[in-house]
C-alpha cells in the first residue's frame, strides 16, 4: 500500500495488517463482529493509531467512532470519511476495514502538510468507524450511521438483541463504551466513502476506480413459523406441527417464485434460527430472514407480497402459525449529484477514468445520502467479485489507486470545493 512517508505511526500497510489480524483464524477469514471483545481491540487499535498521528478521538453514544482533524477552527464546517470495522462472520479483510484505514492514512498525511504548513485547509475532517454497519450479530444494519443521521432513534437502537439476547447498550459497555465521550463533530457538509466492488463490473470494465451513482433498494423480511413441540419419535405423524418443515416450503417456494416472477431481483433466505434445536424434538418455532433486492420500490412490494402469501400457505400446509417479525425497506439512493462531480474530477485529474455505476450492496454512505447528508462512494476492483468469504481480495495498485482518488478527493472537500460549487 502507500506509502506515508516521515509522518508518526504505522503506514497503511502495518495498521491494515494489525487490525486484519484480529478476529482471524487460518482459512476461517475474519470474525469480528460489532461490539464483540474483537471489535474492541480493534477500535482501540484505530484510535491509538490516529492520536499518535494528532487526531482527537471520540465516540457518541452508539458507538460511532470520530478521529478529528480540527483544522479549520471550532465553528468550521466538517467533511467526514470512512466506513466500519465490523465483519462478517468469516469474512474478508477488505470489507469496510480498508475504507477506515485509507481514510485515516489520507487525514493523517494531509495532517503532516497542515502542520508543516503547506497545505491550509477551510474545513475540518473527521474519519469515521461506523457501529455495526454489517448487521451480523444485531439488526438493522447501518446501525451507527443511521443514528447518526437521524434515521433510527438511539434508544431503539441500544435495545437491539442479538441471538444471545445481549442488548447493543450492554454490548458496547462490555467494551468500554457507555454514552458518549464528548465533543462529537455535527452533521457534515459532505461524506466520502471508499469501499471494495464486491462484485465484477469494475474488473470486467477494465477500470481501476468507480463512482457510484445510485444503490438499488432492500426489502427485508423476518418471519417466524410457530408449531408445537413433541417428541420426534412417538408422536404421530398427523400430529406433528412442525415448524421445520414449514420453514423449508416457505423457504423453496420462495426461490421457484420469486425465480419465475422477479427473475431480475436479487434474493435470499440466509439465516434460519430453529427452537428448541434438538435432534429429538419436532421443531417448535422456525424464524428465516428474507431479503429481496431491485432498484425498483414498487417492483419490491410486489414480489414481497407474492412471498409473504407462500409464507401463509406454507403454514397453512403444516398445520404451523405465521408471524411476520420484521418488514422493512432501505429505498434506493441517488448519491449528490455536485459530490460526485468533485469526486470524479479528482479521479481525472489523477488520471483515472471512473466508471458510473450502482450499487446493490448498502453502505454506511446509503443512509447518510438518505437522510439528507451529501454522501459519495468510491469503489475499487473485488478479484473475482468475491465478498463476505474469506478469499475477498483487491489487488495492491488497485488499493493504491483508491487512496490516490480518496486523498485529492478529501482535499477538495477541507479546501471548500463543494460549498463553493453550490
Amino acid at each position: 500500500m502507500l506509502s506515508t512517508g516521515t509522518r508518526p505511526g504505522p503506514d497503511l500497510t502495518a495498521i491494515f495488517d494489525q487490525i486484519s489480524a484480529i478476529g482471524s483464524q487460518p482459512g476461517e477469514g475474519v470474525t469480528r463482529l460489532a461490539a464483540s471483545a474483537e471489535d474492541g481491540v480493534a477500535r482501540r487499535a484505530f484510535a491509538e493509531w490516529m492520536a499518535q498521528g494528532g487526531a482527537r478521538v471520540t465516540h457518541d453514544a452508539v458507538g460511532n467512532q470520530f478521529a478529528c482533524f480540527e483544522w479549520a477552527g471550532q465553528n468550521a464546517p466538517w467533511i467526514f470519511a470512512g466506513s466500519h470495522l465490523d465483519t462478517q462472520p468469516r469474512g474478508g479483510r477488505f470489507d469496510g476495514t480498508l475504507g477506515v484505514l485509507a481514510a485515516g492514512s489520507v487525514a493523517l498525511d494531509l495532517h503532516e502538510e497542515v502542520r508543516t504548513g503547506q497545505f491550509k485547509p477551510g474545513r475540518n475532517l473527521a474519519i469515521l468507524n461506523w457501529t455495526n454497519e454489517e448487521g451480523a450479530r444485531f439488526q438493522p444494519s447501518l446501525t451507527g450511521s443511521a443514528v447518526f443521521s437521524g434515521a433510527l432513534s438511539l434508544h431503539e437502537a441500544l435495545g437491539l438483541r442479538d441471538g444471545s439476547a445481549t442488548s447493543l447498550r450492554d454490548a458496547l459497555a462490555a467494551i468500554g463504551i457507555d454514552g458518549d465521550s464528548g465533543a462529537v463533530p455535527p452533521r457534515p457538509e459532505a461524506y466520502v466513502e471508499l469501499h471494495v466492488e464486491q462484485g465484477r463490473k469494475l474488473i470486467e470494465a477494465g477500470r481501476q476506480t468507480g463512482i457510484v451513482e445510485g444503490t438499488w433498494a432492500a426489502r427485508k423480511i423476518t418471519v417466524r413459523w410457530i408449531g408445537r413441540a413433541a417428541h420426534t419419535g412417538p408422536t404421530p405423524m398427523s400430529d406433528r406441527r412442525d415448524a421445520l418443515l414449514a420453514a423449508a416450503q416457505g423457504i423453496a417456494a420462495f426461490e421457484t417464485l420469486i425465480a419465475a416472477r422477479h427473475h431480475h431481483l436479487q434474493r435470499s433466505a440466509a439465516r434460519i434460527v430453529i427452537e428448541p434445536n434438538s435432534p429429538n424434538v419436532v421443531v417448535e418455532r422456525a424464524s428465516v430472514w428474507f431479503e429481496l433486492r431491485g432498484p425498483d420500490i414498487e417492483e419490491l412490494h410486489t414480489a414481497g407480497q407474492v412471498a409473504l402469501a407462500a409464507f401463509e400457505k406454507a403454514a397453512a400446509d403444516t398445520g404451523t402459525r405465521l408471524e411476520v417479525v420484521a418488514d422493512t425497506l432501505r429505498a434506493p439512493a441517488s448519491m449528490d449529484r455536485r459530490l460526485l462531480e468533485i469526486v470524479d474530477s479528482a479521479a481525472q485529474a489523477c488520471g483515472f477514468v471512473p466508471l458510473m455505476m450502482r450499487s446493490v450492496a448498502g453502505h454506511d454512505a446509503v443512509a447518510l445520502q438518505n437522510s439528507g447528508i451529501p454522501s459519495a462512494l468510491l469503489f475499487i476492483p473485488s478479484v473475482g467479485g468475491i465478498a463476505h468469504h474469506p478469499d475477498e481480495f483487491t489487488e495492491q495498485e488497485d488499493v493504491e489507486a483508491g487512496v490516490t482518488v480518496l486523498k485529492a478527493a478529501l482535499r477538495r472537500l477541507v479546501e471548500g470545493e463543494y460549498d463553493a460549487g453550490r
